[in-house]
């Protein structure tokens, strides 16, 4: 597999893995999307990131160049 594939796998991995705290977020921004502020849903989108990047983790190593 591709390094630029397999880190695409790898992150679509991890967001499916923070499913719930992704819905949370997306709550959150279509909630008030005509009238979105910076930083508005800030505490969703960090435990979605955190979530995302704990589920990675361990794939980190092997894409790193990839993801970041």
């Amino acid at each position: 597999m591709e390094k630029r594939t397999k880190g695409v796998a790898v992150l679509a991995r991890g967001v499916a893995t923070c499913s719930t705290q992704a819905a949370v977020y997306g709550q959150c921004v279509s909630s008030s999307y005509k009238d979105i502020q910076k930083d508005m849903c800030l505490k969703e989108f960090q435990a979605f990131k955190e979530c995302v990047q704990h589920a990675v983790s361990p794939s980190l190593s092997l894409c790193d160049s990839v993801l970041f």
